[in-house]
């Protein structure tokens, strides 16, 4: 009895040691084109300008493309976004995995206003 319960418990503390590593977010596949007003806008106008507007507690009025434009060819988007990954702040919208390859594939695609 001594056995199986050594068993048992050692193998309870073999496998709640595994960690699942979190997976970086996917991409949609690049080859396809990401357009700005069709993948991009919905969702940053949604989750980033609740913050991100005129008077808003985000530096940038992101509803201007101009402005968030120039957050991605500075590089602080990228910053923020994907290697700090402190935006967005947790009590407010997160991307979904799915947003964060289409913004991913959109910036490498040169951030076109298309």
């Amino acid at each position: 009895m001594k056995k199986i319960i050594f068993i048992a418990v050692s193998a309870t503390l073999i496998f709640s040691s595994c960690t699942k590593e979190k997976a970086e977010p996917l991409t949609v596949g690049c080859a396809a084109t990401i357009s700005f007003a069709s993948d991009i806008k919905p969702f940053l106008t949604s989750k980033c300008v609740t913050c991100h507007t005129a008077g808003g507690p985000g530096t940038g009025d992101f509803s201007d493309f101009n402005v968030f434009k120039s957050k991605v060819d500075g590089g602080s988007l990228k910053t923020r976004v994907f290697t700090l990954k402190d935006m967005a702040p947790a009590l407010s919208p997160q991307l979904t995995e799915d947003e964060l390859g289409k913004l991913k594939c959109w910036m490498e695609q040169g951030a076109q206003n298309n």
